[in-house]
């Protein structure tokens, strides 16, 4: 049975019967994907005391409906990104849907990865599984892709451009740094690569900076390698 949500008319008073919980939902439902607070949801809430929620949410930002990734970035707030970093997140989009996957037609703040991001998730599934990234930064554009088994690709990846083949070898973003070393890290990658052990950090990886309309096809050609499309 769903969870009922709060009241829209609930006063937010952060500490006392109403559930953190209770709060979280109903702003993830209210903005789906587009419900990123700076910070801890807890210090969120407490600059919104004595608001009702529906009021809190419409003065986080307007309730966005699910509008185009082109719609998006006609959007003045993105008047900074240059022309050819907008095509490259246009022509991703369009990719995307081939994959089962959108970004529920918003971008959302950054937290810590970049002033903004498009998250992008598997479409109309229950659980929001991310495969994919877009960091947009004051220096450009950052791709992540989220992928798993590296073992099993290895053969393509070893024969991939360098471009792409970099972000999976050591020396590159996302090395593991833990000291002392944990025997059982739940978060590293372990796998080979050219004969070489690597060691990567699954909550850093894998990035790719500064993506172009012209690397697309790599860029498409990996994530089919990991997630298949299904005919």
């Amino acid at each position: 049975m769903a969870k009922t949500l709060l009241p829209d008319n609930t006063i937010i008073t952060v500490g006392e019967e109403i559930p953190l919980s209770d709060f979280r939902a109903y702003f993830e439902n209210m903005f789906e994907k587009g419900f990123a607070p700076g910070g801890d949801l807890m210090e969120w809430l407490r600059t919104q005391t004595g608001k009702s929620v529906q009021k809190a949410a419409m003065d986080y930002g307007k309730i966005p409906l699910k509008q185009s990734m082109k719609a998006l970035l006609a959007e003045e707030r993105f008047d900074e990104i240059n022309e050819a970093d907008k095509a490259f997140m246009l022509a991703f989009d369009e990719r995307m849907a081939d994959f089962g996957y959108d970004s529920g037609g918003c971008i959302v703040g950054g937290i810590c990865w970049g002033k903004y991001m498009v998250i992008y998730s598997q479409t109309g599934a229950k659980t929001k599984k991310v495969i994919a990234r877009i960091y947009m930064r004051d220096g450009g554009l950052v791709l992540r892709l989220f992928l798993n088994g590296i073992d099993k690709r290895r053969a393509y990846i070893e024969s991939a451009p360098p471009h792409i083949k970099s972000a999976f070898a050591a020396g590159s973003h996302g090395d593991c740094s833990c000291n002392p070393k944990k025997e059982n890290c739940r978060t590293r990658k372990t796998y080979v690569l050219d004969g070489k052990t690597v060691e990567k950090c699954s909550g850093a990886v894998y990035e790719f900076p500064n993506p172009t309309v012209e690397t697309l096809p790599d860029y498409i050609g990996l994530l089919a390698a990991f997630y298949p499309v299904k005919k």
